[in-house]
């Protein structure tokens, strides 16, 4: 027993030896050999062998609350430059341990990254810390940084490194990674320094505006647009939707069945879409104050309904496939076997969920977080390289369509035969999915935030879209679907004519109708 206590007594006397280790200093950080140089943080200037621990302080302390699990307070720390007393700042890891800002200090930085939330959050601040150094090391001299009459100094604001700028002038350069809440790259914006006259030398104002690189409320707009563009799809597509149930005709058709379980599919997506985005993405975007932090929190919920989406949009393509399948068999082999719904139902259920499962699995195995809806482990290409196969097989259906559609026209086709044949042609583009191939890749090389407005604007408009014009095409300006309706109405009209003796619908109803019309009546 007594030797026990003796070896946890050892073991506290060097945990604590290797906790003060970190806080001591073991020699003059400054050599006195070395031209003294600084660099300017702010409105202070510091020493260049310092400049590692100020440089790592303010990339820590500015840093998005939103990137922390908790910030660590922080003290002053006596060290010596050429033999005199400095201070420098240390973090407070606990009532034992504190450990200086320094990144290039491996121990240092294994306690600072316990308070960030993510590898990847912890890296961005080391590389705000590279920046500082580099801002220091190659952007400043003893002459650039001093106050003058005509320019303001080179410095660094604690993430951005603002060169020397005449008076009356405001600098801008790109924001830094550190303004945003999230690691992510986003589009160019600019922050803003304004340098003004000061008395008799030129200064900056202290703070920099940041403001200008607010990203949430670009993303809130385009989120909102896709929303509302989604929403109008479904107002298109639901009454195609139910006019194919309520026709018997309509309903006993594969082509028509086809047709709406497409719609269908494009309808539960977009409702799995809207709800993502409202609930969650929309969320994560507001001020710590009014969001209610869905996505931070990782729930089972959110994480469902990430899977949902991403069924409901394999499920889109899955119906794609078999349309474009179905619509080659009609085309190209008319004489083959009809193919049975059953076995329609069970490739689809197959194909909706062969990608999404699989990638789940991936997700869930990789604890992944901000509710599966972030992709920082590249695990996307699960289900896009699904997608993309499914697009290639449609657009070698629709070449083979088209050549077999030239071939009948060269024997014999008329001209209002070839225009008719082209028309059909198109229809069928987004009933296969193809328009989907010019922005599945983003093709606007412009980082700039009005050229990825332009693209995710365009994006959303052709994802909403296909879903309108398959409703329009195969149900709205349909023949098949206008006869089905007419007869409908004629039916409704003969009935309340005969029952209530309401004439509705003008005497051509009643009057030119044909012998046969009784057949309907009957019905």
């Amino acid at each position: 027993m007594c030797s026990l206590r003796i070896y946890c007594v050892l073991l506290t006397t060097i945990t604590l030896c290797l906790a003060s280790a970190e806080t001591a200093d073991p020699e003059d950080k400054c050599p006195a050999d070395v031209a003294p140089r600084q660099c300017r943080l702010r409105e202070s200037l510091y020493e260049y062998h310092l400049w590692n621990y100020f440089a790592g302080f303010y990339c820590y302390n500015y840093t998005n609350d939103a990137r922390l699990l908790k910030r660590y307070k922080y003290e002053s720390y006596a060290v010596l430059c050429r033999n005199e007393p400095k201070t420098v700042p240390v973090a407070i890891i606990d009532e034992k341990t504190s450990v200086f800002y320094d990144y290039t200090n491996s121990t240092a930085m294994h306690y600072i990254q316990r308070s960030f939330k993510s590898e990847i959050l912890f890296k961005n601040f080391l590389t705000c810390c590279r920046e500082a150094v580099d801002c220091c090391k190659h952007h400043m001299n003893n002459d650039n940084i001093m106050l003058n009459s005509t320019h303001c100094p080179a410095v660094w604001d604690a993430w951005s490194c603002f060169p020397p700028t005449p008076v009356g002038t405001m600098a801008k350069l790109p924001c830094s990674g550190q303004a945003y809440q999230s690691p992510d790259a986003v589009c160019r914006l600019e922050s803003e320094k304004e340098c003004i006259q000061n008395g008799d030398h030129a200064d900056w104002i202290s703070q920099t505006n940041y403001q200008t690189c607010a990203i949430a409320p670009i993303y809130r707009r385009r989120y909102n647009f896709h929303i509302k563009f989604l929403g109008t799809c479904v107002v298109f597509c639901i009454p195609a939707i139910v006019i194919f149930l309520v026709f018997e005709k309509l309903r006993k058709t594969t082509r028509v069945v086809l047709h709406r379980n497409l719609l269908i599919a494009i309808c539960v997506r977009n409702a799995m879409t809207i709800m993502s985005k409202e609930i969650v993405l929309i969320d994560a975007l507001k001020t710590s104050a009014y969001t209610h932090h869905i996505m931070d929190n990782n729930g089972i919920g959110c994480r469902i309904l990430a899977f949902l989406e991403t069924s409901s949009i394999n499920s889109i393509y899955a119906c794609m496939i078999l349309d474009g399948f179905y619509l080659h068999k009609v085309i190209v082999r008319a004489f083959a076997k009809e193919i049975k719904m059953k076995h329609v139902y069970i490739a689809l259920i197959v194909l909706t969920f062969s990608s999404s499962i699989p990638w789940a699995i991936a997700m869930a195995a990789l604890e992944a977080k901000n509710c599966w809806m972030v992709d920082i482990h590249n695990l996307q290409w699960i289900v896009d390289g699904y997608r993309i196969v499914i697009l290639v097989i449609n657009t070698i259906f629709l070449m083979d369509i088209i050549r077999v559609m030239l071939l009948k026209m060269k024997h014999g086709g008329t001209t209002r035969q070839t225009m008719a044949a082209f028309r059909a042609t198109l229809f069928l583009i987004p009933l296969f999915g193809l328009h989907i191939l010019i922005t599945a890749k983003k093709l606007v090389y412009d980082d700039s935030c009005a050229a990825e407005d332009l693209y995710d604007y365009a994006r959303y408009s052709m994802e909403s879209l296909q879903g309108i014009l398959v409703a329009i095409l195969f149900c709205y300006a349909n023949k098949e679907v206008k006869n089905e309706l007419r007869n409908a109405y004629r039916k409704l009209a003969i009935h309340l004519n005969q029952k209530y003796g309401w004439n509705i619908g003008g005497e051509a109803i009643y009057n030119n109708r044909r012998a046969t019309t009784a057949t309907y009546v009957c019905k």
